[in-house]
């Protein structure tokens, strides 16, 4: 059987394939080369899957792809007929609830039969409910057991456009801050949670934690109600002259009410609750060039990262009392915090976690596949995400295409010994970009599409930052790590493959990698083994024969506000516009001329 889903619209587009037991997934960033591809149709994500399958479209047995919004104001079955002419035609086509995808990638990717199943993001679905307002979802909790999951609960929130006035869920609360008051643009709410730990708990403290998060009527519910100097001037700006002056009549006119109830641009309510009290910020918005760490900001950043703990924490206990599950599933955008995903393992109790290395949207497409596979078409699991790797790998033919394409600006050769080459070069202080497989799904780099670095030298970190990445200097780096040594350095036992766990650095081993760790001592950790990933497990082990140190300064092959590269030609674009020292791409190492 073969088995298509698809994320189509919205941002992080994308295509996922099962055939068989076959599974290749890709985002449609990493194709068309457009950040989070928004409202980009998956057409090439469509195609990279089906040749890599060997399939046409009308070998598909079953599409499947996911709501979001309202079913009458985004119709997925038209989108994907308007951008396919009808391609899928002999295709059972399946549209299904955002989180339930989320919740698939979450649970069938697992190694666990049976498990609590936490989906937490910033808005999926609409739905009327009962009391004839519409809600967008924020949380769902289920429970997974073979190849079935079953809904237990699901957290709703009154959202106006693109706000939520009211209430709102963690994801949409972090968002909030990182988006409007720190400035950090849509998608980055990594950069809170790396300047997080420069601040204090000055903001927090400020008001009660009620006035921040808390439970009602079981569930947990955030404030979205900041407010700071210059904040209505922002507003003007991003709603029209026309909107403007409309609801000012409508309210001086006395038809709000009537507006609110039965206009789509309201909230179909009669009365406004005020459930929170409004948050004010000392400072206005930080401007986006604004240098940072910056005290104030810093420990804004500390506040929304403390409230997500607390939230998660909240949730965590909730569902484990309700499941009595030993083993957890985490999927949506907040399931990449990496702090938080901690908290379930050492305060909430649960043994085991499995963390979606695409816990974003990136990933619906592979859980529209799954849930067409396990739910729709009942066939039992016969799958485990060992490894990130879903993308397909490139022959040698290819790579030596792209190397000849820039001949003029390269030197090529081919290595017997490309691991132990590349390890000499990194002890030597060289940057090196890795290319190696398939590409990873999701957005770290797990050593297919990775830059690679010595941790040992202080200055890795920001000579990284300024000369390859350029990005800001105080974002801490990740490290890989050879996976039967993690303990002798981190402060954690579970294991990390997919680079969704912090801990803390063992102090005696923090100043011999001083490039890894965070102002805080921790740092973010990816665990290798050989059966996840033999060639870049086979490069660590040859950088700790020659320097004693299993672990190395590991981030993703791309410049700053560029998806991660896919294809060869991609690696070496890169490779060339920044200060990379060399590239190994399959067994060919690279340098310039």
């Amino acid at each position: 059987m073969n088995i298509l889903g698809l994320k189509v619209t919205s941002h992080d587009t994308g295509a996922a394939l099962i055939s068989g037991k076959r599974v290749v997934a890709i985002a449609e960033e990493r194709l068309c080369r457009v950040k989070h591809s928004h409202n980009i149709f998956p057409a090439r994500s469509i195609s990279y899957c089906l040749k890599e399958c060997g399939l046409s479209p009308a070998d598909i047995d079953i599409v499947v792809i996911d709501q979001i919004g309202r079913t009458e104001g985004v119709r997925m079955r038209e989108i994907l007929e308007r951008n396919t002419g009808g391609a899928f035609s002999r295709a059972a086509i399946h549209i299904i609830n955002h989180h339930d995808s989320h919740a698939a990638h979450a649970f069938f990717c697992s190694p666990f039969n049976d498990a609590a199943v936490l989906v937490i993001d910033g808005a999926g679905e609409k739905f009327m409910t009962n009391l004839g307002i519409l809600g967008t979802e924020t949380e769902t909790l289920y429970s997974g057991i073979g190849n079935r999951v079953v809904q237990i609960r699901k957290a709703m929130h009154i959202r106006r456009k693109t706000r939520f006035p009211y209430t709102t869920g963690i994801g949409k609360f972090y968002a909030l801050l990182s988006e409007e008051y720190l400035n950090f643009g849509h998608y980055n709410e990594g950069k809170m949670m790396g300047l997080a730990p420069y601040g204090d708990l000055r903001v927090f403290h400020q008001y009660p934690v009620e006035h921040w998060v808390k439970e009602y009527n079981g569930d947990i519910l955030c404030n979205p109600r900041f407010r700071f100097v210059g904040e209505e001037t922002i507003q003007k700006k991003r709603e029209s002259f026309f909107m403007r002056a409309l609801r000012a009549f409508m309210r001086i006119s006395g038809l709000y009410r009537l507006w609110l109830r039965f206009s789509p641009l309201g909230e179909e309510m009669v009365a406004e609750p005020a459930f929170f009290p409004e948050i004010k910020f000392e400072k206005p918005q930080r401007p986006r060039a604004a240098p940072l760490p910056e005290p104030y900001y810093a420990a804004v950043a500390r506040a929304g990262q403390e409230v997500l703990e607390r939230a998660m924490i909240l949730w965590g206990k909730k569902i484990k009392e309700i499941t009595g599950a030993e083993n957890l599933c985490v999927a949506g955008g907040v399931g990449l915090n990496i702090d938080a995903n901690r908290r379930f393992l050492e305060e909430v109790g649960f043994k085991r976690i499995f963390v979606q290395p695409a816990a974003s949207d990136t990933g619906i497409a592979l859980g529209c596949a799954l849930w067409g596979a396990h739910i729709i078409a009942g066939l039992p699991r016969f799958w485990e995400m060992k490894s990130a790797s879903l993308g397909r790998a490139y022959s040698e033919n290819e790579i030596a295409a792209s190397i000849e394409k820039y001949k003029d600006k390269i030197s090529a050769r081919c290595s017997s010994a490309i691991t132990e080459e590349t390890a000499r070069l990194i002890v030597g202080g060289k940057i090196v970009g890795w290319f190696q497989g398939g590409s990873e799904y999701g957005p770290r780099a797990l050593g297919n599409r990775s830059i690679i670095g010595d941790a040992r030298d202080p200055e890795m970190a920001n000579i990284i930052n300024k000369k390859v990445k350029h990005r800001e200097s105080w974002r801490p780096f990740a490290a890989s790590i050879l996976s039967e040594k993690q303990r002798e350095w981190f402060e954690l036992e579970h294991p990390s493959p997919f680079m969704l766990l912090a801990a803390q650095v063992v102090k005696e081993k923090r100043a011999r990698v001083p490039s890894i760790v965070h102002v805080d001592g921790s740092c973010r950790i990816q665990s290798v083994t050989r059966e996840q990933n033999a060639p870049y497990y086979e490069l660590l082990s040859a950088f700790e024969k020659e320097t004693g140190v299993p672990l190395v300064l590991n981030t993703s092959f791309n410049d700053a506000g560029e998806p991660i590269v896919e294809t060869p030609e991609d690696a070496l674009r890169c490779f060339l516009n920044t200060e990379m020292d060399a590239l190994a791409i399959g067994d060919y190492l690279i340098l310039k001329k």
